[in-house]
């Protein structure tokens, strides 16, 4: 179990530390929006790993990694989703307006906490990546007869890691001398960003099931 928990800790926290969708949207909300929000999209991030998590367990995994239907619908939505948001980022008129200085601290758009953790939220949960990574951790890793007081300590694991790396990403992105340096990049900032959520787009619409 020690040696399990050692590997599953490894795998979570270089995964989570890979540039991804993830990433740049806890990059996007807290730079362009609030430190809270960052926090707040950490932790959507988060949630929705452990509802991959379940659902490995249930046994649904497989049948999403099986079911060529089901593996395009979720792509198609996540794919979608990722690409709506950084199309609005890009077509946005206020990008300089995004970044807080010293002369203007109340010129950042404001979100909600809520839409900050729901965007977090439905950005890993529509990934099929996220899918395809937690059936493997628990086919090749998590043995069929772990009983569910341990899997429940690996899920408790993951969210662990994965949420505080990107919180701990979300209080870089916002110290005073990072958030210095972003107001330089200010008006193209959020073009930059919209592109790469754009480009992460574009390549889950190209992922393929495996025998497809």
């Amino acid at each position: 179990m020690s040696t399990q928990f050692v590997t599953i800790g490894l795998l979570m926290f270089f995964s989570a530390m890979l540039p991804g969708p993830d990433f740049a949207l806890v990059m996007k909300n807290t730079v362009l929006h609030s430190r809270k929000a960052g926090f707040a999209t950490s932790f959507g991030i988060g949630s929705a790993i452990l509802v991959h998590i379940t659902y490995c367990v249930l046994g649904l995994a497989v049948v999403i990694a099986h079911s060529l239907w089901a593996f395009n619908a979720i792509k198609y939505m996540g794919s979608a989703y990722l690409f709506v948001l950084g199309a609005r980022m890009c077509l946005s008129r206020r990008l300089i307006q995004y970044i807080p200085n010293t002369s203007n601290k109340g010129a950042k758009r404001d979100i909600s906490i809520v839409s900050a953790y729901l965007q977090g939220f439905l950005c890993n949960l529509l990934n099929p990546k996220a899918t395809l990574f937690f059936l493997a951790l628990f086919t090749i890793i998590i043995k069929p007869g772990t009983s569910y007081a341990v899997e429940a300590l690996y899920a408790l694991e993951m969210f662990l890691i994965l949420t505080g790396w990107f919180c701990f990403l979300t209080l870089m992105l916002s110290h005073k001398y990072v958030m210095w340096v972003l107001e330089r990049i200010g008006p193209y900032l959020s073009r930059i960003l919209g592109l790469f959520l754009i480009g992460f787009a574009l390549m889950l619409f190209l992922v393929k099931l495996k025998g497809a």
